[in-house]
């Protein structure tokens, strides 16, 4: 399939504000592609605020390294698309394939016409979801389902509570308005399998979630306070980072296409 040798795509040279660092360039050069990576003409790619905290706040002390006029950061993990070009060593996917995929943290750079991506990182788009849709899940969904599943190995039937999260539309049993409420008044004591602390209240752990824990487990994001050694037997997972996986995107697209998750888009924008 053929494709343009250079691109248009949003990058950043410094760090700094947003609005000043940046800038939509229009001859960005396409990457060689590596034997067992796909290029993907991208549809959409949504912006997480993790996106925007790299290019203003802690862009040098989490990735190391810092952009430059002759080496450009991009800005973006999340994408959905089609794949116009795969690797010799590419065994699952094809071009034409639509798709969608969370990057590394060592190769963002999605808010552009094009994205290399390894095919390890690389799922089938769901069938029910548009591209806009699509894009708007891998990092947010890959986030939640390894803090569940792969850390604190929840199961069917057990109860978690989470904060800061938009659920009541979503399905939730029961959602509780923080701004009215106190959540510690209105759980049970020690009734919860798992607490999901989604960066609202960083002294939650501390102050209410070991109330009404059972002797289980905690999975919490970000930590910003010293951590309080639990007085019942809680684990404390601490703080999650999420990794991409096409093997996660695949279960989470079962999810979506049996309708038991659907994306929830705030804005969209063209370009």
């Amino acid at each position: 399939m053929a494709f343009p040798q250079t691109f248009r795509a949003y990058q950043y040279e410094n760090y700094g504000p947003l609005d000043r660092e940046l800038k939509l360039q229009s001859n960005v050069p396409q990457k060689k592609l590596g034997a067992e990576q796909v290029r993907i003409r991208v549809h959409s790619a949504s912006v997480n605020p993790i996106d925007y905290m790299l290019l203003e706040a802690v862009g040098q002390l989490f990735l190391g390294k810092t952009p430059s006029a002759t080496e450009p950061f991009g800005i973006g993990f999340d994408a959905a698309g089609e794949i116009v070009e795969v690797g010799k060593d590419v065994k699952r996917l094809k071009v034409g394939d639509e798709v969608y995929a969370m990057t590394p943290f060592s190769a963002f750079g999605t808010l552009g016409e094009f994205s290399v991506v390894d095919e390890q990182f690389v799922a089938t788009k769901p069938r029910n979801l548009s591209f806009d849709e699509a894009a708007s899940a891998p990092l947010v969904a890959l986030t939640a389902y390894q803090g569940m599943f792969e850390h604190a190995k929840l199961q069917k039937g057990e109860t978690v509570l989470i904060l800061g999260e938009f659920v009541k539309s979503l399905g939730a049993h029961q959602a509780i308005d923080y701004q009215k409420e106190k959540w510690l008044d209105e759980v049970e004591a020690h009734s919860v399998d798992a607490f999901y602390n989604c960066g609202v209240e960083n002294a939650a752990w501390n102050e209410g979630a070991q109330v009404m824990l059972k002797q289980n487990t905690i999975t919490i994001l970000p930590m910003a306070q010293p951590i309080k050694e639990a007085e019942f037997g809680a684990h404390l997972i601490g703080e999650v980072h999420v990794h991409p996986s096409a093997g996660n995107l695949a279960s989470i697209t079962k999810y979506i296409e049996a309708k038991e998750v659907k994306p929830v888009i705030d804005t969209e924008s063209w370009w």
